[in-house]
């Protein structure tokens, strides 16, 4: 009997301990989970603070691309604009002296220019 009663006694042993093992292994899982979760959130953390500053930095390099041809488009602006005001002033004063030297041949083809504007308006 003492057999049975030791062999007893080891079950109730081995029961304990494997529930002992059971409680043990949930909280590993347990921890695990966490921990597991806890890296999870710091790389999304990591994976968004490094997108962001792609992009902080990828809207920098274009603004700074814009603000350089910005630039030159103003300077390219204002050559056409003094290039066309001296054509403008160029094309006046020629209009005016050949007004002036040959008033009734300007007469006679401004004249003319009206009779063929008008024949081509009438058909």
């Amino acid at each position: 009997m003492r057999a049975n009663g030791l062999s007893a006694y080891s079950n109730k042993d081995l029961v304990k301990e494997i529930n002992a093992l059971k409680a043990q292994l949930k909280k590993l899982s347990a921890s695990m989970e966490a921990e597991a979760t806890d890296g999870v959130s710091r790389t999304l953390s990591s994976i968004e603070t490094k997108s962001k500053q792609l992009i902080d930095d990828t809207i920098e390099a274009a603004q700074g691309f814009i603000n350089e041809y910005t630039d030159s488009a103003h300077d390219t602006v204002d050559a056409i604009s003094r290039k066309s005001a001296e054509l403008r002033d160029k094309a006046h004063d020629s209009l005016v002296e050949t007004v002036q030297e040959r008033p009734f041949g300007t007469l006679a083809v401004i004249v003319g220019i009206g009779f063929l504007a008008g024949y081509l308006c009438r058909r």
